[in-house]
């Protein structure tokens, strides 16, 4: 758990994180191997070459004008820089065989080591004596194929992850009601999903398109019988026509919703919208007269203005049928735009909120049944808020009874 909560999100990352990291592993195990043998066994090696000169000029001095070692004063004391790897490997290897050195100077002077015995002699010799010339070389070498191997890596990666970005966006786009242009490409894996998201998004449109001819279909044609059944009511002159003529509305009511939940957002193109407008629009063609405000601040968005309109209309009818106090709103968020509808109904139990948005679902409470009522009311602003790449959220409302909220995306 705690490996996966530092690694990096994005797949791009992840790949470079897979190909970065061995060639780091890999510089960092040269490097140890490279200043293993070269800071310290080449050091060690001309360290022991220049103790024997070191030993002979203190022995004669006269001979280290011809060696190249100064007999000097002693330096004040033991200088050493933390990160000179080569200047510790030779100190301990001086000291080791000079017991009476008591100070190693490699600081005061550049390139030049100073050595004081405790008898107050002092030597100087040229640094070089004892270390290898430009260490440094190989490393800034590695350093550098390091980072245009890693360069390259990062190229080549983007390159790799660019078809899967694409492919990312058309389904995201699909998810939010556009059709995006989009070819598979990439690499044989990844052209596969392109291929399989095609045919998916293919077949999602037929299921679309075939339930809408058919609702649109058994609903037109029973508009027909259904006119005629009227007329002949409306030219009865017995008890039983007010029932009938009521049962015969009631059809039309639920044919009514067929045609809504099938039409969709079919004729409705995307587009911004200010949502006030919008919004007040609806709630006045849900509830005639009935002065329900909108609270919220004026916002423009992207969204299909007929398809969220009935959406927006039917959870004010939903809330009238139910309550007599109902209450609109508008929230902004940095990520989202929510539309309430609230109701002092009965409400909807938290156990049957999943059930009672899906299409033709009736509860057995007193949110149910009436006439008309084919449960379909719920179902159509669900699939308006999927078609927006939103949702649609039922909880409790302040007001006691349901509030169902539609979360559309910014």
């Amino acid at each position: 758990m705690l490996a996966r909560r530092w690694l990096p999100r994005s797949f791009y990352a992840r790949a470079a994180l897979i190909l970065i990291l061995p060639i780091i592993t890999l510089q960092l195990a040269v490097a140890v191997m490279f200043l293993q043998r070269h800071y310290e066994d080449v050091t060690v090696q001309m360290t022991r070459n220049m103790s024997r000169e070191i030993a002979l000029v203190r022995a004669e001095p006269e001979l280290a004008s011809r060696l190249d070692i100064e007999i000097v004063a002693p330096p004040a004391g033991m200088r050493l820089r933390p990160w000179d790897l080569s200047g510790r490997a030779m100190r301990e290897e001086l000291m080791d065989r000079f017991p009476d050195l008591v100070r190693v100077d490699t600081v005061s002077l550049r390139k030049t080591v100073q050595l004081g015995f405790e008898d107050g002699t002092g030597l100087r010799f040229d640094r070089g004596n004892v270390s290898a010339a430009n260490p440094h070389q190989l490393l800034v070498l590695m350093v550098a194929t390091a980072l245009i191997m890693t360069a390259v890596s990062a190229l080549f990666m983007r390159g790799q992850i660019r078809p899967i970005r694409r492919l990312a966006r058309a389904a995201q786009a699909f998810g939010r009601g556009h059709v995006a242009d989009y070819r598979p490409s990439g690499a044989t894996e990844v052209r596969a999903a392109g291929t399989a998201f095609l045919e998916m998004r293919a077949r999602i449109e037929r299921h679309i398109e075939q339930r809408t001819l058919l609702l649109s279909g058994v609903s037109h044609d029973l508009r027909t019988p259904l006119t005629r059944m009227k007329l002949e009511l409306s030219m009865m002159d017995v008890p039983e026509a007010t029932a009938l003529a009521e049962d015969v509305a009631s059809m039309e009511r639920i044919i009514d919703t067929f045609l809504e939940f099938s039409r969709e957002n079919a004729n409705d193109v995307r587009q911004a919208t200010e949502l006030g407008p919008l919004l007040r629009g609806a709630v006045d063609m849900a509830a005639p007269g009935r002065g329900i405000a909108v609270d919220g601040p004026e916002v423009t968005a992207d969204v299909y203005p007929d398809g969220l309109s009935r959406a927006v209309a039917n959870l004010v009818k939903n809330a009238l049928r139910y309550g007599e106090e109902v209450r609109v709103g508008l929230q902004v968020a940095a990520s989202a735009l929510v539309i309430s509808v609230e109701d002092d109904g009965p409400g909807i139990p938290e156990t049957d909120r999943e059930e009672a948005m899906r299409p033709f679902a009736r509860l057995d409470s007193a949110r149910s049944n009436t006439a008309g009522n084919v449960g379909l009311g719920l179902a159509i602003v669900r699939d308006v808020a999927r078609a927006h790449g939103g949702t649609l959220r039922l909880g409790e409302s302040g007001l006691g009874g349901l509030s169902a909220q539609i979360v559309l995306p910014r």
